[in-house]
């Protein structure tokens, strides 16, 4: 099951939802995503560069609600949604799991986490993005990003 909508009002002070998906646990939706966010890029105009960003960095938020959140359970869901504001493409992406503590979150690039598997979507993120706020709502992750125009 997908849900999704999109909006073409051009661009004002007021953010506006540009796509709204709720989907099953699937990989299948990262295949889409690409061209997805491209409708998204026409109605809410970001750069070249964050646009590449902005795709590394929802694949690896929907990667991670997937596979780390839902633990790949087909019968759970991810939500996310983009919405245009001002000073860039605000993100949020849900999961139905158990959740974390964003302090337990290993940093990659330390000797002893370089050979580990995983690890290193969030850190992505938090690279490309800016404002990353992590929050367990206690029927899932919520994690929310804001990809700047530059």
């Amino acid at each position: 099951m997908s849900l999704w909508t999109e909006s073409s009002e051009p661009l004002n002070d007021n953010p506006h939802i540009l796509l709204s998906r709720e989907f099953f646990s699937s990989r299948d939706e990262l295949t889409k995503l690409p061209e997805l966010l491209e409708r998204v890029r026409t109605n809410c105009p970001i750069s070249d560069a964050q646009f590449f960003n902005l795709v590394v960095a929802m694949s690896e938020a929907i990667t991670n609600a997937i596979v780390h959140g839902n633990k790949s359970d087909p019968g759970r869901r991810v939500r996310y949604s983009l919405e245009c504001r001002r000073d860039g493409v605000r993100c949020v992406v849900e999961d139905e799991g158990e959740g974390f503590d964003p302090r337990s979150l290993l940093d990659p690039r330390s000797p002893e986490n370089l050979a580990r598997e995983g690890g290193r979507g969030m850190f992505l993120i938090q690279a490309l993005m800016r404002e990353l706020k992590l929050e367990n709502t206690g029927h899932g992750m919520r994690i929310e990003f804001l990809c700047g125009r530059e």
